[in-house]
């Protein structure tokens, strides 16, 4: 796994090389493996690990205290109430080398005390910044708070960890063709503890049958279970993503599909991008501000999968009735999931290596659209060059035709750039049309 997580320790390791404290950020939604990634970098350090878990106040600060005293070797001499005294007392402890210190989960501490995040960062200053010491908290939620943006901008890391990269199916799944890769990354993702329970002697339904499908398999209630373990409400929640894997990315498409209104919506729409579940997209060049085009997408396509299919299904799945369930995902699924999901391929392709496929390295990529029908999944530019790219994973018109409508939505997009034409499609190679 972490041959995929390189950057994210080259710059712990970096900053824990300096001679001087530092506090970092570690953000990513749930299981996307940010105590692993912790874990692996805490090999061979001097490190004090605390969770944070949802706990009573009293008992939380109490077991954080004795751990603090059993790995500093000294004696409490008050008790430890809140996170105050809890920092006060590790700035007393003697550091004599390097010593990392980790707070997971520390959105769990923040329900405890909403205040933790600027109690930290009021003790870092005070007392901990002249310790020895590399601070990492990792957390589920990223707050759009702007105190809190401020303190998150202050840190010497701010790492948000995204889903591994495409390329990681194919390292631990290596015999699999391309369509059945393709079909893996839209279903199970990108998670290795979730494509460890791909069989590859079994085919891509046998595989969603054994594990989606199964009431005894752990991921049958798994998107159930990370929306429940962050959030209350579950059942609003729950709705809201079944309604965007569904293909409802516009908060207005959401609200009609629920039948509820709008505003009713915002807060929770929010609290799932603080969480990570959701992202928000606005067409290359919206002011984000203003831009009245918002996009709503689930950023794990395991989730997106699992709210499309195993949700709205789960009275017959419990009744082990599989064979309706099984002909919809065969008929739906890759109209449905695998054409979204091989746009993000696609994107991550340009991103990693985009002299090879638009011949020069953008300053700027993403997806437009207006508020007619003319989206171009992705878009690509420097001061020289514009390029506008479709992903084609089913391609029913002919090469030809592809071109013309791209173009022809292209025009609608104001630039005096040099144009370039591309049109990505599973079984052909990409082309290039210039002005």
């Amino acid at each position: 796994m972490f041959a995929f997580r390189d950057d994210e320790l080259s710059l712990l390791e970096k900053d824990f090389s300096k001679p001087v404290s530092s506090f970092s950020f570690i953000f990513g939604r749930r299981k996307v493996g940010k105590t692993s990634l912790i874990n692996e970098y805490l090999q061979e350090k001097n490190a004090l690990y605390l969770s944070c878990v949802e706990m009573v106040p009293s008992l939380f600060f109490e077991s954080l205290s004795r751990q603090v005293a059993s790995f500093f070797k000294i004696k409490i001499e008050e008790q430890v109430t809140d996170l105050k005294a809890l920092l006060t007392l590790i700035s007393t402890c003697s550091v004599d080398t390097k010593t990392v210190i980790v707070f997971d989960d520390f959105h769990h501490l923040m329900k405890i005390e909403k205040k933790s995040l600027q109690t930290f960062y009021t003790l870092w200053g005070r007392k901990l910044k002249a310790k020895n010491l590399q601070i990492i908290i990792s957390s589920s939620v990223l707050s759009s708070n702007k105190d809190d943006i401020n303190i998150f901008n202050k840190a010497a890391n701010y790492i948000r960890l995204e889903s591994l990269n495409f390329n990681i199916i194919k390292s631990q799944l290596p015999d699999l063709n391309k369509n059945e890769t393709m079909y893996v990354y839209s279903a199970f993702g990108t998670n290795p503890q979730y494509l460890e329970l791909y069989d590859v002697k079994k085919d891509f339904i046998l595989n969603v049958k054994d594990n989606f499908l199964s009431y005894d398999s752990f991921i049958f209630n798994e998107g159930f279970n990370i929306i429940k373990d962050e959030l209350s409400e579950v059942g609003t929640y729950c709705s809201i993503l079944y309604a965007i894997a569904m293909g409802n990315k516009k908060i207005g498409d959401i609200a009609n599909f629920l039948n509820v209104k709008s505003s009713y919506l915002t807060r929770y729409m929010q609290k799932l991008v603080d969480i990570m579940i959701l992202s928000k997209h606005i067409p290359i060049n919206d002011n984000p501000a203003k831009s009245k085009f918002g996009r709503y997408e689930i950023e794990d396509n395991f989730l997106k999968f699992w709210f499309c299919y195993i949700y709205p299904n789960s009275s017959y799945l419990k009744r082990k009735e599989h064979y309706p369930i099984i002909s919809h995902i065969r008929r739906d699924f890759s109209n449905r999931l695998v054409k979204d999901a091989y746009k993000r391929y696609v994107l991550e392709l340009i991103i990693n290596e985009p002299e090879k496929f638009l011949g020069y390295v953008p300053s700027s990529i993403g997806g437009w659209w207006n508020n007619k029908v003319n989206d171009i999944d992705i878009v690509a530019y420097n001061n020289k060059d514009i390029t506008f790219i479709n992903c084609k994973w089913r391609q029913r018109d002919s090469a030809k035709d592809s071109y013309e409508e791209l173009k022809n939505n292209a025009q609608n997009f104001e630039t005096s750039l040099n144009r370039k034409y591309t049109i990505f499609a599973k079984n052909i190679t990409s082309k290039q049309q210039n002005r």
